[in-house]
């Protein structure tokens, strides 16, 4: 039997050229934002998230930041997966994660959101874990059909891909992809995620607009969710 791999998924990686202008600016983000911004997983309480704000907002501190994650997200779209983008790609959402030892991510993917990237801002692919990407069916994240049926071998085509990365690098891949990580063994894993959505998303006959939240409606949406009781009497 020939067995052939069809059309897979890119993910890219790219090294900043000012990484440790960026990772300065962040650090410094982590330490002002520690008394007032900062949330816990709900599956790990060794990694914490900061940036309901959506931290790449600060145009100040992070203005060519964005625009250069901007930019590598644009060619990603247009030239490795040839989709049609008719005007650009913007950053929606921008969060800062801080994994010490014990911490983890479960497998996840993000909605709302067309392509996603992580900024390996401190990180030493000697110590801290890798990002994982997987293909596993769960009741989580059904493959289409839904058929559940037990593993009996592992081969290339069913196993997690672990992404060997360095500090400074930027890697996107499309929203939809599950991933996340195993126990982190070390302090102090600092990464930047961020989502990503065309500024014009259209199929030749339909389309919108897409636009930012400002700050008092990204606020809103976070207060609503923390307070969301969706109780029944």
């Amino acid at each position: 039997m020939e067995v052939v791999n069809i059309l897979p998924t890119p993910v890219a990686i790219i090294p900043c050229p000012f990484h440790d202008k960026v990772k300065d600016n962040i650090l410094t983000e982590i330490e002002e934002q520690k008394l007032n911004q900062l949330s816990y997983n709900t599956n790990s309480r060794a990694l914490s998230h900061i940036g309901h704000y959506s931290v790449l907002q600060n145009d100040v501190k992070f203005g060519r930041f964005r625009n250069w994650c901007e930019q590598q997200a644009e060619y990603y779209a247009k030239e490795i997966k040839g989709d049609y983008i008719q005007e650009t790609v913007q950053v929606t959402d921008s969060w800062i994660n801080v994994a010490d030892k014990g911490g983890y991510q479960h497998p996840h993917y993000h909605s709302n959101s067309y392509l996603s990237a992580v900024y390996y801002v401190n990180y030493d692919n000697e110590k801290h874990i890798s990002t994982n990407f997987t293909r596993e069916e769960s009741l989580y994240f059904p493959s289409m059909p839904a058929l559940q049926l037990m593993r009996k071998k592992y081969t290339p085509h069913n196993q997690d891909n672990e992404l060997i990365v360095n500090e400074g690098e930027l890697i996107i891949f499309p929203a939809q992809i599950i991933h996340g990580y195993d126990d982190n063994q070390f302090q102090d894993r600092v990464t930047l995620s961020m989502n990503m959505m065309p500024t014009i998303v259209t199929n030749g006959d339909y389309g919108w607009r897409c636009v930012n939240l400002n700050k008092a409606e990204r606020e809103k949406a976070f207060d609503t969710k923390e307070n969301l009781d969706l109780t029944k009497e």
